[in-house]
């Protein structure tokens, strides 16, 4: 079994070498594309919540794994100063170019960081955000240990993870097998030696982990419903499964129950106690 900085390299080159998808991806208009940007309208949705209740308090932002820097860019022109920090170096030139692009350099400050252990003192940021990493860590317990460290009492977290209980997960043996006790099994069948490898959880262990933390859920939803497949064959075509997933999230977003807890990802924000 690779060590844990040995799984963090793999990761990074993993977002080294995918870093225009990861750009790309959030312009395009098939499910997977429509899907990352429902998560990015959910997760703004939440920091624009934070930014009421928190009034005029919310200055000063953290965005972890900032990616291409399309956040990036939608949490400065929200008035907010934002460190953005990501592990992979591509990812970093990739946002910086972003941040530039969108005129927002004056309020961005991007540089390589690892989540498990932030470079930043304590209780220096009244938000902090973090989409789509918590599947990549080795450790997620411990980052958002380090995501509570660095916010200030009574300030906001917002971050996202892939849903062990997703219904694509549950529309297909292999997913199915990942959520029985052989998930070990199931694991070890994508563990290759040199490949980063993405995890689910389930949102009680996120939530879990955010206690442990010192954080308290303020609000939750899950986002995303597909792609929907049999042994890795899509079930739909592409635009069928678009419709699907747009109905299917607007039951979600209703609270419809079976419904509201099974999409792809699961978002939750969280306040420092």
């Amino acid at each position: 079994m690779p060590c844990r900085s040995e799984t963090q390299e793999t990761v990074n080159t993993h977002f080294d070498t995918t870093a225009s998808y990861w750009d790309e991806v959030y312009r395009e208009s098939d499910l997977q594309g429509a899907i990352y940007q429902q998560r990015q309208a959910a997760v703004l949705g939440y920091v624009d919540a934070a930014l009421a209740d928190q009034a005029q308090q919310i200055g000063r932002a953290l965005e972890i794994g900032c990616g291409a820097g399309h956040l990036t860019a939608r949490l400065a022109e929200r008035n907010l100063q934002v460190n953005a920090v990501d592990a992979s170096p591509a990812m970093v030139e990739l946002a910086a170019s972003q941040v530039r692009e969108a005129g927002q350099q004056g309020r961005v400050d991007v540089s390589l960081a690892d989540v498990h252990a932030l470079p930043f003192e304590a209780d220096k940021f009244d938000l902090v955000v973090a989409v789509g990493v918590i599947p990549w860590l080795h450790s997620p317990e411990r980052a958002i240990a380090e995501m509570a460290r660095v916010l200030r009492p009574e300030g906001q977290l917002i971050l996202t993870a892939d849903s062990a209980t997703r219904l694509s997960s549950l529309t297909d043996p292999r997913g199915i097998l990942a959520l029985t006790p052989l998930r070990r099994v199931y694991h070890a069948s994508r563990d290759r030696p040199g490949e980063a490898v993405s995890y689910l959880y389930s949102p009680r262990r996120i939530d879990g982990h955010l206690r442990e933390a010192g954080l308290r859920r303020v609000d939750r939803r899950t986002v995303g419903f597909g792609p929907l497949s049999f042994l890795g064959k899509p079930i739909f075509s592409e635009q069928r499964a678009l419709r699907i997933d747009r109905r299917l999230q607007s039951l979600a977003d209703r609270g419809v129950p079976g419904i509201r807890s099974t999409g792809w990802h699961y978002v939750v924000r969280a306040a420092k106690q």
